[in-house]
């Protein structure tokens, strides 16, 4: 079978130093996180390779660029190379910028109870951003199935493997956010605006729609949230956190989830995401609040 390309993506930036040697954190302690993930001791790698992360101010990009501007790119995708060589991840810096200033501040102003409004903070929104992309790095890749058959996650999920592996960066970069803040290797000053910046990041991404592997992966996440009462919507439609439930719901979904991938169980994963990937009551409410807002991702 040959192998073809269709489309090619090209990025043209210039370096901040500055910025990337502050992330250096990050890539030293990808073992730490892969050694703590929640999830059973059988199914994590002794073996983690760190991701180079590079900081960039972008300045062009090309090629197969429609849909939304990324943030941040984190490759190969290849699990053969990823076991071996491990992942480079570049984040682009002004991009992040723009999108919190000219997305998420409105949409933290449309739906966030106004008591947390002031909490959502670019800190926040980047280092999860860093988080998530890291995340796509640990975790089950190259798995052992029950019936000792060797595979990979991407193989076993197939169609569902996308929408999983985004929630799964998402919900267990979260959990990573507060493992650092826990360790104390981030500040404190994370401690409750990574919560509340993260849920207007919910209404951010799901816009993306529920054909597109990000959406539905947010989807995912803010349903079961929601679920567990780690989010409340209030009598006028906006959301808040709740401080006493979010840590536990945040690390109940990052379990169900590498869990679900460890063992390839595309009947699982195929459960999760048809009881949770849906525009719920709630986020048909946050979303008509966004109406007005210029359609920008």
């Amino acid at each position: 079978m040959v192998s073809q390309k269709a489309t090619f993506e090209a990025f043209i930036g210039v370096r901040d130093d500055d910025a990337t040697a502050k992330l250096k954190l990050f890539g030293d302690h990808l073992l730490v996180l892969e050694q703590n993930l929640p999830m059973n001791d059988a199914f994590k790698s002794k073996e983690v390779a760190a991701a180079p992360i590079r900081v960039i101010q972008l300045l062009y990009n090309t090629g197969d660029v429609k849909g939304p501007q990324t943030v941040a790119f984190n490759l190969p995708n290849d699990d053969r190379i990823v076991k071996d060589r491990g992942t480079s991840m570049v984040m682009l810096k002004n991009v992040s910028e723009a999108k919190f200033k000219h997305i998420l501040l409105p949409i933290a102003k449309a739906c966030i109870s106004k008591e947390q409004q002031g909490l959502v903070d670019f800190d926040s929104f980047f280092t999860h951003t860093i988080c998530h992309e890291c995340c796509h790095g640990i975790g089950p890749h190259s798995i052992v199935l029950p019936n000792g058959q060797t595979s990979t996650v991407r193989l076993e999920l197939q169609e569902l493997h996308s929408a999983l592996e985004e929630a799964k960066a998402d919900i267990v970069g979260l959990w990573a956010l507060n493992f650092f803040v826990s360790q104390g290797l981030l500040p404190q000053s994370l401690s409750k605006s990574m919560y509340i910046s993260f849920l207007a990041g919910c209404f951010r991404s799901v816009r993306f729609g529920l054909e597109e592997a990000h959406g539905k992966g947010q989807a995912l996440q803010f349903n079961w949230l929601f679920e567990k009462e780690a989010f409340v919507m209030h009598s006028d439609g906006r959301f808040s956190v709740n401080f006493d439930k979010v840590k536990d719901a945040v690390e109940s979904l990052s379990r169900e989830i590498l869990t679900i991938q460890a063992t390839g169980n595309k009947s699982a994963a195929s459960s999760l995401l048809e009881k949770y990937c849906e525009f719920s009551d709630p986020l048909v409410i946050a979303l008509d609040k966004l109406e007005g807002l210029k359609r920008f991702h």
